[in-house]
């Protein structure tokens, strides 16, 4: 069980550690790129685990109305302060972990979506996608990018280093438990197939992608990105094969797309 308090200790520093990373915003374009294709003007989507907002502005700036949610309370703070005054974004708590007992009230979205590993905090999806059917329309687009099981890099990076744990962390059927200034966080790490089977009563697969296939996790970002070379030819992989759906299991995240029936 991950507690949504492991998330406030990372808020305060998320957008400089994290989100102004230039590796983290190619892969955020990406998402972009993709949220574009479906998110029009005068539609209303919900976001999970919204972090501090980032793409839930950015969305308001295409003229797109967003509920953007998250469990942790640092997390909407900073989300609220960044996005003040934006008529087109209403922030909300929402635990992804109590939806069956949820009081957050049903609405009828044009699409949902949730961005680098919301999604992971969950052991099970079934009952997300159950949830998620009561609030899209037919026809409605719920975007995922997910940590993937089989990440490349951590076996490589960490192995070649000797650190084994973090190596194998994602094959472990129980997940991963971290520890974040005393509260535990449980990352599980689904397979795509997981995901269409939890997913396949209320919702059709429709798309699979691979997002940082070539770019490493967040905990190698500092060594690839103090090597300017190294990181521009990353990016020029990323960007000739970013799109190869059979790569999707073995990036860093896949983003997998559902359409409601």
């Amino acid at each position: 069980m991950s507690s949504p308090q492991a998330f406030d200790a990372l808020a305060p520093s998320y957008d400089t550690d994290f989100t102004s990373s230039p590796i983290a915003r190619y892969l955020r374009e990406q998402v972009h790129d993709r949220l574009l294709q479906h998110f029009r003007a005068g539609d209303h989507v919900l976001e999970l685990g919204c972090g501090t907002g980032e793409d839930a502005r950015f969305l308001a700036q295409q003229g797109v109305r967003v509920t953007a949610t998250d469990s942790s309370e640092a997390m909407l703070a900073a989300a609220r302060a960044k996005l003040a005054g934006n008529p087109l974004v209403q922030v909300e708590r929402l635990d992804l972990q109590g939806l069956s007992a949820s009081s957050y009230q049903p609405s009828v979205f044009a699409g949902v979506f949730s961005n680098f590993g919301a999604v992971n905090c969950l052991s099970e999806w079934r009952t997300l996608a159950a949830w998620l059917s009561e609030r899209v329309m037919p026809g409605g687009i719920v975007g995922l990018g997910v940590m993937s099981p089989l990440c490349l890099w951590e076996p490589l990076w960490h192995g070649v280093h000797g650190n084994l744990a973090t190596a194998t962390r994602r094959w472990k059927h129980e997940g991963a438990t971290f520890n974040t200034n005393g509260s535990p966080l449980t990352i599980h790490y689904p397979t795509i197939r997981r995901l269409q089977r939890d997913f396949s009563e209320w919702f059709t697969c429709t798309a699979v992608r691979p997002l940082g296939v070539f770019l490493p996790p967040s905990d190698v970002y500092g060594a690839i990105e103090k090597r300017p070379k190294l990181l521009g030819m990353l990016i020029g992989l990323e960007q000739h094969f970013g799109h190869w759906t059979v790569l999707a299991p073995f990036a860093d995240h896949y983003w997998i797309e559902f359409k409601r029936k």
